[in-house]
């Protein structure tokens, strides 16, 4: 295995995210693999938290009942949990009872609706298209992403914090959390 050092987090995340899409024959445009990459940065980070908080229906929901000049950005938001939940996540979500084709529907469906918006204001959104198009393709890759080493440890290891909290309330979890930039509702709290 060789250690690279890249400038920032983003190079990262373009490079492994490059190498699965190859690996995995997803066709895909640079702005697609510049958006995915930013995504994961901003997953990576304190704003991961804006995924766990609310459910992906109800996020949805706000979004089309939501003024035409905000429904193109909420409806990328439901997209982006979609996708970060589905392919990020998609074990726990398998564990937790809940369909994966739930959120690729979504995910789907909201990037596709975005992307309509898009072009009705003149923009051609050629990540939002390919996203929506190919989206469970993207899922794959995400997961391929999750399941490298490096990221792989860290998802499956905040993801089982996340669980003990969740169980059974616990401190020491929270505080683990906290530490690496995820903060969750206390237990009952409405937090997912």
């Amino acid at each position: 295995m060789t250690i690279e050092a890249c400038e920032d987090l983003g190079t990262w995340f373009r490079s492994v995210v490059g190498s699965a899409m190859r690996r995995q024959g997803v066709d895909a445009e640079p702005e697609t693999t510049e958006y995915i990459a930013g995504l994961l940065v901003h997953c990576a980070g304190a704003g991961s938290r804006e995924f766990l908080d609310q459910p992906m229906a109800q996020v949805l929901h706000e979004a089309l009942e939501s003024a035409p000049g905000m429904r193109l950005v909420r409806l990328q938001r439901v997209g982006d949990g979609s996708l970060c939940l589905a392919g990020l996540f998609g074990s726990h979500v398998e564990r937790s009872q809940l369909d994966p084709g739930y959120y690729v529907t979504l995910g789907r469906f909201a990037y596709r609706e975005a992307a309509a918006l898009a072009r009705v204001h003149g923009g051609e959104p050629v990540a939002l298209r390919e996203l929506g198009e190919q989206f469970p393709r993207f899922v794959d890759v995400l997961s391929e992403v999750a399941e490298s080493a490096a990221l792989g440890s860290v998802a499956r290891s905040v993801v089982q914090l996340y669980d003990r909290f969740k169980r059974g309330g616990s401190q020491k979890a929270l505080e683990e959390l906290a530490r690496r930039g995820v903060f969750p509702g206390r237990p009952g709290e409405g937090a997912c």
